[in-house]
């Protein structure tokens, strides 16, 4: 199959990870896969370096981009367009207006509304993909059909955390002698950093410190000193090591307000650092039948869980949930799924 992805982030994230990942098991599989992005983002560095012929277009353009994306189909046999993202959604729908050969695949990982009319109840739309059931029900109840949504699960390449030592980490950051919480993520409101620092507020008696990497959780030093408990609290900021950093974590924190399916939970399953997580969107898929700890989204309810986690059996919960890993969150097992979904629609 010819396969144009079409993303039009120019920042890094989750999703743009995904759709890199992607690409390049596709095109190990025989695939031709094309590339359209916004010059110099994080996924045209990737794929330009890769070898991948690239489409340049504007995320603050989308009719001028989508004319590009037009011209680029009118000159190449294209079998499935998929777009990633917001505006690479509302891109690829009007470069294929009045086209009829190329089949329209539209990625959508966030728990929002599905209000936009144009853009979600387009009969040009062949199939949407949901990254989680959680996405899949938001749609649902906004009036997408259940018969255009399918759910497959993000996933990553576990041959990544290979080489990461646990021991050495531990060592070089002084988490040694800790039992060591961590949050891994960009500091915003809906990821629930204030709601983990204050459940954590009263475990420093405990022998515990939490560890917060992600841009701007600088922000956080002076509700730190305000709880008292600057001693166990190591604020990292942004780091690009911030993966190997997290195989030094006892325990990885999600208590997020909002979450489709976190691609750091699915990093941890395979470094084998269990996880807590609240129950939103969708975390639960991800850590139920004991593949982690759920807890509510209040202070209560996370310090409770914080504590479960100080004596849990951990071996347990990191076997349950690297085995439910290896069975559904490869990415070769994505691939696997995407493909057929591909040649389903162009057969």
């Amino acid at each position: 199959m010819n396969i144009l992805q079409v993303e039009s982030a120019s920042n890094f994230s989750g999703g743009v990870n995904q759709m890199i990942l992607n690409s390049i098991e596709l095109r190990k599989r025989g695939h031709k896969v094309f590339i359209a992005c916004v010059k110099d983002s994080p996924a045209y560095k990737v794929l330009a370096k890769e070898g991948f012929e690239i489409v340049e277009i504007d995320e603050e353009k989308p009719l001028s981009s989508a004319k590009i994306i037009r011209k680029f189909l009118k000159k190449n046999s294209i079998d499935i367009v998929h777009t990633n993202h917001s505006k690479g959604h509302k891109i690829g729908l009007y470069a294929l207006l009045f086209r009829k050969k190329e089949k329209l695949v539209v990625q959508r990982s966030v728990l929002f509304p599905t209000t936009n009319v144009f853009k979600y109840l387009n009969p040009r739309i062949n199939k949407f993909i949901a990254n989680s059931q959680a996405v899949k029900d938001v749609m649902v109840r906004h009036f997408v059909k259940k018969s255009k949504i399918s759910v497959i699960y993000s996933a990553t390449d576990k041959n990544q955390f290979l080489d990461f030592d646990r021991d050495s980490i531990r060592q070089k950051l002084d988490f040694k002698d800790k039992f060591v919480f961590g949050i891994v993520g960009n500091y915003s409101e809906y990821k629930g950093h204030d709601l983990l620092l204050s459940a954590f507020a009263d475990l420093n008696k405990n022998n515990a410190m939490l560890v917060m990497i992600g841009k701007d959780t600088e922000k956080l030093s002076d509700k730190v000193n305000k709880l008292g408990i600057k001693d166990s609290v190591k604020i990292l900021s942004f780091r690009k090591d911030a993966k190997r950093i997290m195989k030094g974590f006892d325990f990885l924190v999600i208590p997020s307000f909002k979450e489709s399916f976190p691609n750091v939970a699915i990093e941890a399953f395979f470094m084998k650092v269990p996880v807590i997580g609240t129950k939103v969107g969708g975390i639960p898929e991800l850590l139920s039948d004991n593949r982690g700890i759920l807890c509510d989204s209040n202070v209560e309810s996370l310090h409770n869980a914080l504590l479960s986690a100080l004596v849990a059996d951990k071996d347990k919960i990191i076997n349950n949930a690297y085995g439910f890993a290896c069975k559904n969150l490869t990415i070769k097992n994505k691939v696997d799924k995407l493909e057929k979904l591909y040649m389903d629609l162009v057969v």
